[in-house]
């Protein structure tokens, strides 16, 4: 299976501050951008601000493994890095300077830069991922609600115990 790359956008990261683990192999690089999204929602006290304190720890964690400009080996042999871009705004995004348009500029140089390798955008924001598209991006949901159901607790749990505990539990 090629090795593929995932941008990642900031809602991605609030929904789940574990994101960042879930690509198997393939290349997931972080807009610097979203990183100063992050930052403004860490003050937050509900569970957004409480993941984006989490992915900011991670993130922390991962730089003592070495530089996320350069690229950080993830223990799924996948790799994990920061983006920049150096290319200008594309026209049709000058308008409006908002985070949304950075990111998809960082997605479109990871795409440029490795045209060889299947590049997605991957978000939770229906307009972005349609923005994305136009700019002739594979853009792509981030749909890690997947639930294994043998993990969430059934609501009982059966224990072998001696009879003489049960009776001493009972008095």
């Amino acid at each position: 299976m090629a090795r593929k790359n995932f941008v990642l956008d900031t809602n991605v990261l609030l929904h789940d501050p574990r994101a960042i683990f879930q690509f198997a192999d393939n290349h997931v690089v972080i807009p610097i951008h979203v990183l100063e999204e992050i930052d403004n929602f860490k003050k937050d006290m509900n569970e957004r601000g409480r993941n984006a304190r989490e992915i900011s720890r991670q993130l922390d964690r991962a730089r003592n493994a070495g530089s996320l400009s350069e690229g950080i080996r993830l223990d799924s042999g996948g790799v994990l890095r920061v983006g920049f871009t150096n290319k200008p705004i594309p026209p049709a995004l000058r308008t409006s300077q908002m985070v949304d348009n950075y990111i998809l500029a960082v997605a479109l140089e990871v795409r440029d830069a490795e045209p060889g390798i299947y590049t997605a955008l991957v978000t939770k924001d229906v307009n972005l991922r349609v923005r994305g598209d136009a700019l002739g991006l594979n853009a792509e949901d981030y749909a890690s609600e997947k639930v294994d159901i043998s993990e969430l607790y059934p609501g009982t749990r059966e224990l072998d115990l001696e009879s003489a505990l049960v009776d001493r539990f009972y008095q």
